[in-house]
């Protein structure tokens, strides 16, 4: 019986306040690393900024002077290359890295875009072939021009394509031209992240 009284647990006593202690201060230590991380991402991602910078010295407004050509559509969905085009314009306006302009002879390059492929096709089919669920498929092809050389910046990829899938009768109910708008807002994202790329490495010789 005496030795069953002398018997201590790890959580009594000075060896429990010492667990709770190190498990604080590993929290602590966890809690520094994931705020210096996520400060890094911030400020590396962030890069050239608003404005954009080489070397620290920001890009003169001149250089930074973009005119968005209205997007072309080349397949058989009506009205889609004005929406896409709207979203552009209003993507690159929220990152701030170009000055949109909307008289051509005063811009420093030129943003061509074309839809050169949609297709929606079935996705899930019941028993009576209807479709239940549906894929939307949409290609861009993207052009940078240097308004004074006529140059094509070069470019990672010209061509960007986009998908969403959409049901008007299961889970979250969609129309397809709300899953079209979805879609575009993506492909909007992606076509302002190329050209700010390959237009920052066209003046700077750095890849963004």
């Amino acid at each position: 019986m005496d030795l069953v009284c002398q018997v201590k647990f790890p959580c009594d006593d000075d060896g429990g306040l010492q667990i709770n202690m190190s498990l604080r201060f590993l929290q602590q230590i966890a809690y520094l690393l994931l705020c210096l991380s996520i400060s890094a991402c911030s400020l590396f991602q962030g890069e050239p900024g608003r404005p954009p910078k080489i070397d620290g010295v920001p890009v003169p407004d001149n250089l930074r002077t973009l005119y968005i050509q209205n997007v072309r559509n080349n397949t058989y969905s009506a009205g889609i290359h004005t929406r896409l085009t709207q979203m552009v314009m209003e993507e690159i306006d929220r990152r701030g890295r170009f000055l949109t302009t909307r008289e051509k002879s005063k811009a420093s390059f030129r943003l061509y875009a074309e839809i050169v492929h949609y297709q929606k096709v079935g996705d899930l089919m019941d028993l009576a072939d209807q479709q239940l669920t549906s894929e939307l498929f949409v290609v861009t092809r993207l052009e940078i021009v240097e308004s004074e050389s006529g140059r094509k910046l070069p470019l990672e990829r010209n061509e960007i394509p986009g998908r969403a899938y959409f049901s008007p009768q299961l889970g979250y109910r969609e129309s397809e031209i709300e899953a079209q708008n979805r879609l575009l807002r993506v492909l909007a994202l992606r076509i302002a992240e190329e050209a700010e790329r390959s237009w920052y490495f066209s003046i700077s010789g750095k890849a963004n």
